[in-house]
């Protein structure tokens, strides 16, 4: 491995001096004496780039990711499969294998896509055989659908095998029956459960005559020696203030604004000592629990079609009572549940609307925008970003993904299918034509598709950003913002990457974002302030980066750099402390020359 290193490194300097033939050379040589090293294709590729060799650095990147999939790095492959899709996207194959790599990171609704689009180009290549079998490949990603195999055994029917369809059709009816018998046992439970309720309710009604026990005594709170209330207080004076820092002038002048956002601890609620509890009962939409309680029993038992019909039906019925609280927690149920529902998110923006809150309809627009983007209808999800910039001109995502697609050179327009989707299933009459049914197939796929591990997109994105890929990164980290645990981590990831595209502001806000997220541990913010430095110190606003970085060094003492650019920024801002004293200093008077009261005659 020290030879592996010594290539990188002679690779590093010939590129440094402007010799890149020589870098290329060297590349060229370790590719064949480490065939299994992923990270030279891409280096190789990235220099056949930049001296305009193309075609070399599309079959060298197709190399690199064939080789990182074999070493099971998916998301590495995945990242190079982007790069060859950015300088030729006519290379169907490639969506065979990003549908493949994404499959095997368990992110459904990316492999659904790249696989569907990789039957459509095959079925217009007369390559019948290997669409169908990427559309058997597909319905793998949505197990127990019987809707899905009915349109594929259709589709098998429209291309003259019948008997492949038959097949799937027997299946579809077997799914069918296991689904009946699931929807009476839940009848049946929902039956047992009302029973149960009757039941509590009419023992409930019975007077009380027993004693009301007196009220238990608190327990006593053990104190604490003193020697362990020292010690407590003295690991909160460890941390280290301004003053201790630099010289008080300075301390002073950072105390002159406050900082942008600051880490606040966790709420907690006090439990109250036994008071007298007022209740009263809030009016309840019976209908609407009571669809909702059914579509719970079908998720406990694994029926999530049903369950979403339920809770579909249920928050139409609330929104239709103009209980918005209700149906937006019903529909978020269903987004989640569904990350390329679009019925859901579109409700959501409407019940936004309704109730004239305007930080949930940006949320809401962006979160469908994003949707749209991840089944590639960048049209539909182009006019949602430039929505949201009407409501907050400066919101960094959108202002993002609209630059991003606007750069693109074409636009898969599902804008039809779309529309389709979000204003509900139309019957169809009569025999429909291949295209209708892969249409029909494609929207049933994105209907019923769930989402898969969330960390995974965390790592896509890290792999995106290691490769260059900043957009991309974004995208992924985004998605990986939705799980709570990795949701700060994944706000230091997308405030980096638009610092590397040189957003500064853009970064400052979402870093601040992330400081407002409660509930980790005080390491995990380090990143967040150093970052923070990082942007203030480019914008030439030495008094905020002084005080981020403080804040940084306040987590984790021991980083060498930040202690120098602590000391650095020290001197500069002592420097400009004494430009604004003397600046403000009044000018000195001229003191007249008193007259003498002696008189001359």
């Amino acid at each position: 491995m020290s030879e592996l290193g010594d290539i990188k490194r002679k690779v590093a300097e010939y590129e440094a001096k402007g010799n890149l033939k020589k870098a290329v050379e060297e590349l060229e040589k370790a590719v064949e004496t480490f065939s299994r090293e992923g990270s030279l294709f891409n280096k190789l590729g990235d220099l056949y780039i930049k001296l305009n060799r193309k075609d070399d650095a599309l079959t060298i990147y197709e190399k690199g990711a064939k080789v990182f999939k074999e070493e099971t790095y998916y998301p590495n492959a995945i990242a190079l499969c982007k790069k060859i899709l950015r300088l030729d996207d006519s290379r169907t194959e490639v969506y065979g294998l990003l549908g493949e790599l994404h499959r095997e990171l368990d992110q459904r609704g990316e492999a659904a896509n790249y696989l569907l689009e990789y039957a459509d180009r095959k079925m217009k290549e007369n390559d019948l055989e290997t669409a169908l079998n990427t559309y058997n490949t597909i319905k793998e990603l949505v197990p127990n659908n019987p809707k899905i195999l009915k349109t594929i055994s259709a589709i098998y029917e429209k291309v003259g095998k019948k008997e492949n369809g038959e097949v799937l059709l027997k299946e579809a009816a077997k799914i069918e029956t296991e689904q009946e018998k699931i929807k009476e046992s839940v009848l049946e439970k929902k039956a047992e459960l009302s029973e149960e309720k009757t039941a509590v309710e009419v023992e409930e009604e019975k007077p009380v005559t027993e004693e009301v026990e007196e009220a238990k005594e608190a327990p006593e709170v053990e104190e604490k020696p003193p020697s362990e209330i020292e010690k407590e207080e003295a690991k909160i004076e460890e941390e280290i203030g301004l003053e201790e820092l630099v010289s008080p002038e300075v301390a002073e002048l950072l105390k002159e604004e406050e900082p942008e956002a600051k880490v606040e601890e966790p709420k907690v609620e006090e439990e109250e000592t036994q008071a007298p509890i007022e209740t009263e009962t809030p009016p309840v939409l019976t209908e609407v629990d009571k669809t909702a309680e059914l579509g719970e029993l079908y998720l406990n038992l694994g029926s999530e079609e049903e369950a979403i019909d339920c809770f579909r039906s249920a928050a139409q019925e609330a929104q239709r009572h103009k209980d918005y609280q209700r149906a937006l927690e019903l529909n978020r149920k269903i987004a989640d549940l569904r990350p390329f529902d679009l019925k859901s998110r579109q409700h959501i923006v409407e019940i936004a609307n309704a109730m004239k809150d305007d930080k949930l309809k940006i949320a809401s627009l962006l979160d469908l925008a994003e949707s749209l983007t991840r089944r590639d209808a960048k049209t539909e999800a182009q006019r949602l970003y430039e929505e949201v910039l009407k409501i907050d001109p400066e919101n960094p995502i959108a202002k993002e993904m609209l630059t991003t697609i606007e750069k693109s050179r074409e636009f898969v327009d599902l804008g039809a299918v779309l529309k389709s989707e979000i204003e509900g299933e139309k019957k169809t009459t009569g025999l429909q034509s291949i295209e209708e049914l892969v249409s029909e197939f494609r929207r049933e796929v994105f209907e019923s598709i769930g989402e898969g591990d969330y960390r995974s997109h965390y790592d896509l994105g890290v792999a995106y950003k290691g490769m260059g890929l900043y957009q991309e990164a974004i995208e992924e980290f985004e998605i990986a913002a939705k799980d709570e645990e990795i949701r700060l981590k994944a706000y230091e990831m997308i405030g980096s990457c638009m610092l590397e595209r040189n957003k500064i502001d853009d970064a400052i806000r979402i870093l601040n974002e992330g400081l407002k997220i409660n509930g980790h541990p005080k390491a995990e913010y380090f990143g967040l302030y150093f970052l923070l430095g990082n942007c203030y110190e480019k914008k030439q606003d030495f008094k905020n980066a002084l005080r981020a970085y403080v804040n940084a060094y306040n987590i984790d003492k021991s980083v060498a750099e930040l202690t120098k650019k602590i000391t650095t920024l020290k001197e500069k801002v002592t420097e400009l402390l004494k430009k604004k004293q003397v600046s403000a200093a009044p000018p000195k008077s001229r003191v007249q020359a008193k007259k003498s009261k002696i008189t001359y005659l």
